[in-house]
């Protein structure tokens, strides 16, 4: 075990693997030696998003500041805890599987380093700043948090208006299919019908072409047999329409089905969104 690790061990043993709500005073060991740090530990974020919320502060109380192993600000101005400049060191540190992120920020004053023996008032005022700070990082945190949850309730609550606008596509394809398939049935009749009318004339024309030559009952019985033909035609259409139409109303409810389980499955899911929201926005309310 590093000697990072045992230093940061005591504070996890300390949390009972929560995160905190107060800095709390440990030790780091950073890039030139281990030095008193006031400690925050954050859940739910990382090392980059730590040390980038402090890299923009830290910019704003010094002109100097590099983060090669660490961040450090070179005589940074924080009038709360000296007259003085301070050199600020800041580090995040994470675990691996861990989901604990902990900001180490040792400041150093002319006296040294802050920590629980050094002036309670300059001490007070550094913890100050830090939870200040470590606030303001969990705001950020958790407003992103109920940011994320807010956007997937939009998402489900469009997703469950959208199965509901298909549901009524559907039930409209449905009745438009089943009107389609009842048109289709009284065509079936109208052509059967006019394709038996027919029938009689084509039959005693057929029988008497055979006996003579007249060209004119010829063609009667060639008119005859055309619109017979086509009647049959319409009829085959009219047939195989009112099989597709059914088939369709029949798909349709099947689908119609199926919709009404994902409804409820969506429903499900946006109780469970909005439980969450809700309980976000209480979070966010508690972080001052």
């Amino acid at each position: 075990m590093t000697a990072r690790s045992l230093l940061f061990l005591p504070l996890i043993l300390s949390i009972s693997g929560a995160a905190q709500n107060m800095v709390q005073p440990s030790s780091f060991a950073f890039s030139d030696g281990v030095l008193p740090t006031l400690s925050f530990t954050f859940e739910g974020t990382d090392v980059r998003s730590v040390e980038s919320y402090w890299k923009d502060e830290l910019k704003k109380m010094s002109a100097s500041v590099s983060s090669k192993k660490e961040l450090i600000a070179a005589a940074a101005l924080i009038p709360q805890v000296s007259t003085d400049t301070v050199r600020i060191l800041m580090k995040a540190e994470q675990h691996k599987g861990s989901p604990l992120t902990v900001a180490h920020v040792a400041i150093l004053t002319t006296a040294g380093a802050l920590s629980p023996n050094s002036e309670p008032k300059t001490y007070d005022a550094g913890v100050a700043f830090v939870q200040r700070h470590s606030t303001l990082i969990r705001h950020q945190l958790a407003t992103r948090e109920l940011t994320l949850a807010e956007r997937g309730l939009d998402k489900l609550k469009g997703e469950l208006r959208e199965l509901q606008r298909a549901k009524e596509r559907a039930e409209a394809g449905i009745e438009k299919s089943n009107q389609k398939a009842a048109e289709a049935v009284q065509d079936r009749e109208r052509y059967r019908v006019e394709a038996e009318a027919n029938g009689p004339r084509i039959t005693e024309l057929q029988s008497d072409v055979t006996l003579t030559t007249d060209e004119a009952m010829a063609k009667e019985l060639a008119d005859l047999e055309k619109q017979r033909d086509k009647a049959l035609d319409k009829q085959r259409k009219a047939e195989n329409d009112e099989r597709n139409m059914t088939k369709k109303a029949d798909d349709l409810t099947w689908d119609i089905k199926k919709n009404v389980e994902d409804q409820a499955r969506k429903s499900e899911a946006i109780a469970q969104q909005e439980t969450l929201v809700e309980s976000l926005r209480e979070k966010l309310k508690t972080i001052r």
